[in-house]
């Protein structure tokens, strides 16, 4: 394509990259014949425009292109098609090829509906084969080689019609058990509320829509009997197998899972939302559903999501509803079993293998970037579940599924999810009101807020994680000091409706949620910190002051949800998470200072820690500990903490014992050494060897 020629726009409406940037994910000046990127790599001959490239980025449907395919209705006899619906289907088709074929190279299918393998990175097997491909294009022209497929706009995937009796029986089995736990139906467990007057998050606004949706196909006739379900599974199995598309307007890309088009992993969120598995604020706010009384217990919901899933995988490789209900059952499966057990692990990774099948570990930084409900939504899914990740790290020393050197996919904006759902001109204000780093200047916490803000914790906590875990990895002091600056320094860039302080609690116009967040932000820190004074002492350090801070710090702000937990009650299913997580590491310290004292009065650092009011904490936690149930996931490891503890102040307290050594005095009749074996948050290692 010589300079003279019209340029070459995407479908969105962008300038298209040439064909070298875009193979490496850069940003492109778009200049003809020659962009100014390639002609500083000296491959001035290699920069190419090609039109319809196989390289070409996943791109969004225009609005007025969109047409969603019309799905089988429940009226339908089992195994056949609706006439006037293919007819339908084949006059969009042919009036929106170009956008569809884009859609289908997006949603991973081939033009003959066979799967194809998702995100082909740059170096997967198949690069060579595509720029072949393409350079056989430029030479020959379209349609030179009737062998070699052509990116034209006939490649549209032509999804498989399922007849319901031809499914599999456990397909079968599956869709007619999770239809009839919902509302008003045989085996209801289920009941769905009017969501009128709630909060317009976007988990409310999907999940009004799929509520509503699924009313309307299981409402009862006039004779009080409800509807054949067999039919109503065909559809919704159907509607799985249908790929969903990155639109721009908010309301159609919701139309993809809702309404005539319910799948079933949105009936999963059903499920998801019944046990508030959603981001750390807007779970707190009532949804939609609820348990019908009696009916609510842990193993129907863990059977409930685990159906949606399956369900959706038979029909779908993949898609972002799909991959946040993976996330939500990781939380579940966390809440059930603990965040050490296999079940949890397993969950996890199914949710980072679809993440970086999709590709969504590696969407390209648009400049300018123009941010719809598709592509935050994109963004969020990235940051939660890459958070979630470093979490597992943490807790229990194993190895991360997801590094961030090959997660390159941006931050999310600091948007409210209300500005996300509503038209394009709110959603532009919202955008122009974002400060340069992409914070929301109105002072709000929002749950994009607080997603961002554990991201970029995460970022700093895997790097601890390397330290700590990694093979021959060693860092001197300093190093870990730069990395200690960095995260203050992460922390100083935080807006100011992130900050704690220990007013916030008798403040009264600071409401619960505000409060909590700031928490978990202060303690994400703090923990980070107080992992990297850990490595600090291990690697030589003999300065012991700051732990001694950060430790007291970490477990007098985590007994703050507990000393307050009747306004902490919405919370109360992230308690065992946080004492494990936190307090429990903390008070391992406290107990070490107790026996082997390097404090003499008050600390220099700050005057209220005293082995007095170490004591008085450290008997707070032991009550912290007794409140969680022995059937609980950590509840063994809460019981045996509980006991060490009160033999530490018991010493503390009585005096010395006869023997003349502390560790005998704590090793009587206890059953077992306490061993967490989670690598830098077991700080009751010195248990493991003395004891013995």
């Amino acid at each position: 394509m010589n300079g003279s020629e019209a340029p070459l726009r995407r479908l969105n409406g962008r300038l298209q990259a040439c064909d070298q940037c875009r193979a490496r994910k850069v940003a492109c000046d778009h200049a003809r014949p020659t962009c100014s990127r390639c002609l500083k790599r000296k491959q001035a001959s290699e920069c190419s425009y090609t039109v319809g490239s196989v390289l070409q980025p996943r791109r969004r449907v225009r609005r007025q292109e969109m047409r969603a395919p019309n799905p089988p209705t429940p009226n339908h006899a089992k195994g056949s098609a609706d006439p006037n619906a293919n007819q339908n289907q084949n006059q969009n088709q042919n009036a929106n090829a170009n956008a569809s074929a884009a859609a289908a190279a997006g949603a991973g299918a081939s033009a003959n509906g066979s799967p194809r393998p998702g995100y082909m990175g740059f170096a997967s097997h198949t690069i060579v084969f595509e720029e072949t491909k393409r350079s056989l294009s430029l030479l020959q022209g379209p349609g030179a080689d009737p062998r070699l497929p052509r990116p034209c706009a006939d490649d549209r995937m032509t999804p498989k019609r399922y007849s319901f009796g031809e499914l599999p029986h456990i397909v079968r089995h599956m869709s007619i058990h999770v239809l009839t736990a919902l509302s008003g139906q045989r085996n209801e467990q289920v009941v769905l509320h009017d969501g009128n007057g709630q909060k317009k998050t976007l988990a409310q606004v999907a999940l009004a829509r799929i509520t509503r949706s699924v009313e309307d196909l299981l409402k009862k006739g006039p004779d009080g009997t409800g509807p054949d379900l067999e039919p109503i599974a065909e559809m919704i199995c159907n509607n799985s197998a249908q790929p969903l598309r990155d639109v721009d307007d908010p309301q159609q890309w919701m139309d993809q899972f809702s309404g005539k088009n319910l799948r079933w992993e949105s009936i999963g969120l059903i499920g998801g939302h019944l046990e508030r598995l959603a981001n750390t604020i807007n779970s707190f706010w009532p949804y939609h559903v609820g348990w019908i009384p009696g009916e609510g217990s842990d193993d129907p919901s863990r059977t409930y999501v685990n159906y949606c899933i399956d369900l959706a995988r038979h029909f779908s490789e993949g898609n972002p509803v799909l991959l946040d209900l993976h996330r939500r059952r990781t939380i579940l499966v966390s809440l059930l079993d603990g965040d050490a057990a296999s079940s949890c692990w397993y969950s996890h990774s199914a949710a980072v293998s679809m993440v970086t099948f999709m590709g969504l570990h590696a969407l390209e930084k648009e400049i300018p970037y123009t941010p719809t409900l598709c592509s935050e939504n994109n963004r969020r899914l990235v940051a939660q579940i890459f958070t979630t990740d470093k979490n597992c790290v943490a807790f229990s020393g194993r190895p991360p599924l997801l590094s961030r050197r090959y997660c390159s996919t941006p931050l999310p904006l600091d948007i409210g999810d209300e500005d996300l759902v509503a038209d394009e001109a709110t959603l532009q204000k919202a955008v122009q009101e974002l400060d340069e780093r992409g914070w929301n200047t109105r002072g709000a916490i929002y749950p994009a807020t607080l997603i961002r803000a554990r991201r970029m914790f995460a970022a700093i906590l895997e790097e601890v994680m390397e330290v700590a875990s990694g093979y021959r990895v060693s860092l001197t002091l300093d190093e870990i000091r730069n990395i200690q600056d960095r995260q203050t320094e992460t922390l100083a860039g935080f807006p100011a409706c992130l900050k704690y302080d220990p007013q916030d609690l008798s403040d009264p116009d600071v409401d619960v949620e505000t409060v909590y967040a700031r928490i978990l932000i202060r303690l994400t820190h703090l923990q980070n910190m107080f992992l990297l004074e850990r490595l600090l002492l291990l690697n030589g350090s003999s300065n012991r002051g700051n732990i001694l801070l950060f430790s007291f710090e970490m477990l007098t702000l985590t007994l703050t949800l507990w000393t307050h937990k009747d306004r902490f009650a919405a919370m109360r299913r992230s308690f065992e998470w946080l004492l494990m997580a936190h307090a429990a590491p903390a008070g391992g310290i406290l107990c070490l200072e107790l026996l082997n004292p390097t404090l003499t009065g008050k600390h220099p650092g700050d005057p209220q820690i005293t082995r007095s009011s170490i004591i008085q904490s450290l008997s707070l936690l032991i009550g912290f500990l007794d409140w969680v149930r022995p059937s609980a996931p950590n509840g063994d490891l809460c019981m045996d903490c509980k006991i060490i503890i009160q033999r530490v102040l018991d010493h503390t307290l009585n005096g010395s014992v006869e023997s003349g050594s502390p560790w005998a005095a704590l090793a009587y009749d206890f059953p077992e050494p306490l061993d967490f074996n989670f690598g830098l948050l077991d700080t009751f290692d010195w248990l493991h060897t003395d004891v013995q």
